[in-house]
């Protein structure tokens, strides 16, 4: 070595040590250059890197170090230190596992543990929980490590085996639940992800094949032998609980379950754990293990999730069954998934009689049990025998439609158990329910033939011989299941019902029953039916109907879905008009158990009495939801349909009830409906099918009566429609009938006044129909309606009155005078048999309604531009104000109201009209009548913008009412505006419509406008083509037009006029002579009219190229005019 090559090291050195790093850094690489194997260079080029963060070259310079031949952990040591002043981590953490192997394999334990200490530190501090675990795992027992835990005298001192084994078994438990969580949070928004619980199974299965938790656990427990007794229990409970919950996802499945149980014996033997006690009771299957167990649970763990199915258990054959059955309740929300617990929730509500919950609870049994066995490999055969006997008992209790199910069951346990003597007596009883009463009857004689002691086995048989109507075999059977067990209530009432079936000819049997009864109330007095029997006993033959009554109480404070007492107490309740406690009764019958027909039922029918219609329609589709065939309930249903007023929904019930059974009540119910859903003509063959049907007188009046009021509902449509003859026949066929019936109620001469009001309205047009005008008919029913008014006694005071008051000779038409008074004496006739105030105040408005049309010989609606009065009788319209003032006195309609309106406005008191139009606004606050009322009384004083208001009012209250739309047309025809034509045909477009003002408007208007549009053609010399719209108008101010003339009696000839100049305008010249010749006919054509109408006439005849008429007609009016001149 030069003396340059030494005192080169030897400054390198110093400038090292003075921390001089940058001339260090330069001198060690001038003295690689002359030795390049120099070890001590490296590592002070190394320790200037590290200071100069030259962090490559230094790991570089360290590396290269490690391969010379007098490598020492010098190099490893700066490697570490480079590392960590680079703050590279992951990096320094496998360079102090280097350095450690290296400490190791020189024998230096102490500083090797060091590293290792350092290790853990920063995996620690870094969060990899996973690469910290897999380092403890080296220290651990076979690890690489493990030797150093065995160092003695380092600082700080390494950790016992048992020490770093539970901080394993933190760290693994804890990642495992951090990496279950975050794998389901980001799985469960994945798109096709399906259930949460089965992307939770996924995830779990996933995390626990890699987890290492259960071998640390595996090997804590075996290194914890050595030492305390509770540290070795403490730890097992840890191993047993993760195994415990992880037993799905362990391979193989057999070994583990057999490791689990020997865990769980350990603890349950040293009193610990609580599921290792449920594990064992669940796996003992309800033997004589679990009897030893199932106490020990309840001492030790009081709040376990076995706990309240422990207590039902131990409680269930006690006296205190109550506290059983509610113990069971709680192990039915917090137990689902146990079986042992599940058998307690069917055991309870077996012995509470709760037949369909007992039934779903076993299939909730079933289904813990299998997932029991598919998750321990255990068969549970006690336990399924258990609940397929209850669940068959209760299918048999539910009723025949169940009793399939009950056999298949007691099959599958006697299958099971051929011994079963319950199995076997179950399936006698269920194939006499199914209506194999041999076989049945040869199975419970089988059994009782081997048992003749079994009790149980005589009241099988016994109740096989009842079902088979065997009354002699089942008193005999009975009486045999007595002597053997003379304390069993069952048997004694079994007794009674037999001795009350057998015939009941002779009073001794029903006197048997009775005292069969008595005993049983002796030996229980717990037993629904005993108390419903001797309900029965006491109303039909004790005569007692007191206690009857106490009895069926008796009876539903037992069982409040007894079929038997309920449904007799219900109607006792109803006919004491005790509506309260009848509704408490039903509702604690379907509270307890929804499917009870009869309850439901009965209630329907009692919110019927009370107007709640709504929940009758509840309580009649619960009812038939057991029932669909219970034509009662269909007609109850139907009823509280109409009642909220649902029409075609109470239509298609009707026709339900009809498919049941087509007699005479279905008929008329499906034409009460119909009628209501004004489908009349449907209504009106129901009504004759059910003439047909009918045998009594009684049915055949009331069918009468309500066809004839269905045919008073056809003559007002079909008068609305135009089809004035349709209606008049209606009511002659309506007055025809009450005459045949005799008519007499305050319904049947309601009739009589609506058939004579309608009569009356189409009375222009019987001149075309004399056959339809029965003059016989509406005298007879005169008399008749005469004769009962002397009969009912003296008139009261102020209708005799008001009848004298209108006894007027009137200038109308003898018929239409007949007709109208025939109205008049019925609606007396209904003010006299008006049983409440409110039909009084109807008949009222009716009476006042007649006198009114008879002073004005109107046919009309109240509207009063709708009124053409040809005469006025003020006595006759002083009756009708005194027949509204006493309707208005008893109940305030807007009908009356409207009546009283319009009396007023005609008798010129304006001040009551209006205030009585305001009150009918309020009381009918849905119509716009009353509205079109108001309007009309300000029309016709002149009030333009008030009207305008108050149809304007009309419209928005009732759109569909044509009233407020004419009434503006008018309004618009008095203010010359454009919007009139518009208004009037707003008016034609509503159904039914029979004003003849909308009509002549809406025709009269469009011809004026063509007629403007005639001028303006003519200045301009131009041909001008109608456009579509006009067209369509024309067309239909034509319809209007004929419409018109066909409804009025168009006395003036205006209408033919108006028909003829629109049909010119059509270019139906032909169609226009005929209607101007009709004009002509017309009987109050004035002479100033006429030249008009023969001008137009010949015009018309010319273009239709009649000209030798058209010249005729020109003569003729030429005359005229000339005869007006002179």
């Amino acid at each position: 070595m030069s003396v340059i090559y030494k005192a080169k090291l030897k400054a390198a050195k110093t400038a090292v040590s003075e921390k001089n790093y940058d001339y260090a850094y330069d001198l060690c690489h001038d003295l690689l250059e002359l030795d390049a194997t120099s070890y001590p260079v490296h590592i002070l080029l190394g320790v200037s890197c590290q200071h100069m963060s030259k962090w490559s070259e230094g790991a570089s310079v360290y590396e290269k170090a490690k391969l010379l031949p007098k490598a020492n952990t010098l190099a490893w040591q700066g490697v570490c230190a480079l590392y960590e002043a680079s703050g590279d981590h992951a990096k320094h953490t496998e360079a102090l596992r280097e350095l450690c192997d290296r400490l190791i394999a020189e024998g230096n334990l102490q500083k090797a543990w060091e590293c290792m200490q350092k290790v853990l530190v920063l995996l620690e501090g870094a969060g990899d929980v996973r690469r910290l675990v897999r380092a403890l795992e080296e220290l651990a027992p076979n690890g690489p490590y493990n030797a150093l835990l065995d160092v003695n005298g380092a600082d700080p001192q390494p950790p016992t085996i048992v020490d770093l084994l539970n901080r394993m078994y933190r760290l693994e438990s804890d990642l495992d639940s951090r990496l279950i969580e975050s794998e389901v949070n980001k799985r469960r928004t994945r798109l096709g992800a399906g259930p949460i619980s089965r992307v939770r199974t996924e995830v779990r299965s996933e995390v626990y094949a890699e987890s290492g938790l259960l071998t640390t656990l595996a090997q804590l427990v075996e290194h914890s032998m050595s030492g305390p007794v509770d540290q070795l229990l403490e730890n097992e409970e840890l191993y047993f609980e993760c195994l415990f919950d992880r037993i799905l996802f362990v391979e193989p499945r057999n070994e583990a379950v057999a490791q689990l149980v020997n865990l769980a014996e350990d603890l349950v033997s040293n009193d610990k754990c609580s599921r290792a006690f449920e594990l064992l009771i669940e796996m003992d299957d309800v033997g004589d293990r679990a009897a030893e167990l199932v106490p020990k649970l309840v001492e030790l763990f009081p709040d376990s999730v076995l706990a309240p199915a422990a207590r039902a258990w131990m409680r269930s054959d006690a006296v205190d069954a109550d506290m059983a059955n509610g113990d069971a309740d709680v192990a039915n929300g917090d137990a689902r998934e146990s079986p042992f617990a599940q058998l307690q929730v069917v055991k309870s509500m077996e012995r509470m009689g709760r037949d369909r919950a007992c039934v779903d609870a076993a299939a909730r049994a079933r289904n813990a049990q299998h997932e029991f066995s598919e998750k321990y490999g255990a068969q549970l055969p006690r336990s399924r025998l258990q609940v397929d006997l209850a669940s068959a008992g209760s299918y048999l209790r539910i009723g025949p439609e169940h009793a399939g199910d009950a056999e298949e069951l007691f099959r599958v346990c006697l299958e099971a158990d051929a011994k079963c003597t319950e199995a076997a007596l179950g399936l006698g009883l269920a194939t006499c329910a199914l209506g194999n009463n041999e076989e049945g009857c040869q199975i419970l004689q089988q059994l009782v033939d081997s048992d003749p002691l079994n009790h149980r086995a005589w009241g099988g048989l016994a109740n096989a011989q009842l079902a088979a109507d065997n009354t002699s075999g089942a008193i005999h059977a009975y009486k045999q299941a007595i002597a053997v067990d003379p304390v069993c209530a069952e048997h004694h009432a079994g007794l009674a019902d037999a001795y009350w079936r057998l015939g009941g000819e002779w009073r001794s049997d029903k006197q048997y029953a009775y005292a069969s009864w008595l005993a049983a109330a002796r030996v229980d007095a717990t037993l629904p039916r005993v108390f419903s029997g001797l309900g029965q006993w006491y109303q039909q033959h004790g005569n007692d109907p007191e206690r009857a009554k106490r009895c069926f109480a008796k009876a539903m404070s037992l069982d409040c879905t007894n079929a038997v007492a309920g449904p007799l107490l219900a109607d006792i309740y109803a006919r004491e008009g005790l509506d309260d406690e009848c509704e408490q009764l039903l509702l604690s019958a379907t509270d307890a158990l929804f499917s009870q027909p009869w309850a439901w039922q009965r209630l329907g029918f009692l919110y019927l009495r009370q107007h709640t219609n709504d929940r009758a329609v509840h309580a009649f589709q619960n009812a038939l939801s057991s029932d669909r065939s219970n034509r009662v309930c269909w007609e109850g249903l139907c009823e509280a349909y109409l009642g909220i007023g649902r029409i075609h929904t109470a239509v298609k019930v009707a026709r339900k009830v009809k498919e049941l059974d087509a007699c005479v009540s279905a008929h008329w119910l499906c034409a009460q409906t119909t009628m209501h859903a004004r489908m009349l003509d449907v209504a009106l063959g129901h009504f004759d099918d059910a003439i047909e049907c009918a045998e009594d007188g009684v049915w055949t009046r009331v069918l009468s009566v309500g066809r004839a009021e269905c045919l008073t509902m056809c003559a007002e449509k079909w008068y609305h429609d135009g089809l004035f003859g349709r209606a008049a026949e209606a009511c002659s066929n309506a007055l025809s009938a009450m005459l045949e019936c005799g008519a007499r109620s305050f319904l049947e001469w309601g009739v009589v006044y609506v058939s004579c009001v309608w009569m009356a309205r189409v009375h222009s047009q019987f001149t075309k129909h004399p056959e339809l005008f029965d003059s016989n008919v509406l005298e007879a029913l005169m008399g008749c309606a005469q004769s009962q008014v002397v009969e009912q006694g003296p008139m009261p005071g102020y209708l005799k009155q008001v009848v004298d008051k209108a006894q007027s000779e009137g200038e109308c038409e003898p018929k239409v005078r007949l007709v109208l008074e025939l109205a008049a004496v019925a609606a007396q006739l209904r003010v006299m048999l008006a049983e409440s105030s409110v039909l009084a105040a109807q008949s009222w408005t009716d009476l006042g309604s007649v006198y009114y049309t008879y002073s004005t010989e109107t046919a009309s609606s109240p509207l009063l531009f709708q009124s053409q009065s040809l005469y006025s009788s003020t006595k006759l319209l002083d009756a009708a104000a005194d027949c509204a003032t006493a309707a208005m006195q008893l109940d305030p309609t807007a009908r009356a109201a409207n009546l009283q309106g319009t009396v007023a406005a005609v008798s010129k008191n304006s001040a009551l009209s209006q205030h009585a139009f305001i009150v009918a606004t309020r009381r009918a606050v849905l119509s716009g009548m009353p509205w079109a009322n108001l309007g009309s009384l300000f029309l016709v004083h002149g009030d333009i913008e008030l009207a305008n208001k108050a149809f304007a009012r009309a419209q928005m209250t009732e759109p569909d009412f044509y009233g407020g739309w004419m009434g503006q047309a008018l309004v618009a025809e008095c203010m010359d505006a454009t919007e009139c034509v518009d208004l009037y045909e707003a008016c034609l477009a509503h159904e039914g419509v029979a004003t003849d003002v909308a009509d002549f408007g809406y025709a009269y208007h469009v011809w004026q406008s063509l007629a403007v549009l005639d001028a303006e053609r003519a200045l301009s010399h131009t041909e001008r083509v109608l456009s579509h719209t006009e067209q369509n108008r024309l067309l239909l101010a034509v319809y209007a037009a004929r419409r018109y003339v066909s409804r009025s009696s168009d006395v003036h000839g205006a209408g033919h006029y108006l028909l003829g100049m629109l049909l010119e305008h059509n270019g139906e010249y032909e169609s226009a002579a005929l209607a101007y010749e009709q004009a002509l006919d017309m009987p109050h054509v004035s002479d100033e009219h006429k030249w008009t109408m023969w001008s137009a006439l010949g015009r018309a005849q010319c273009s239709s190229d009649q000209y030798a008429e058209s010249v005729a007609s020109y003569t003729r009016a030429a005359e005229i005019m000339d005869a007006d001149s002179d």
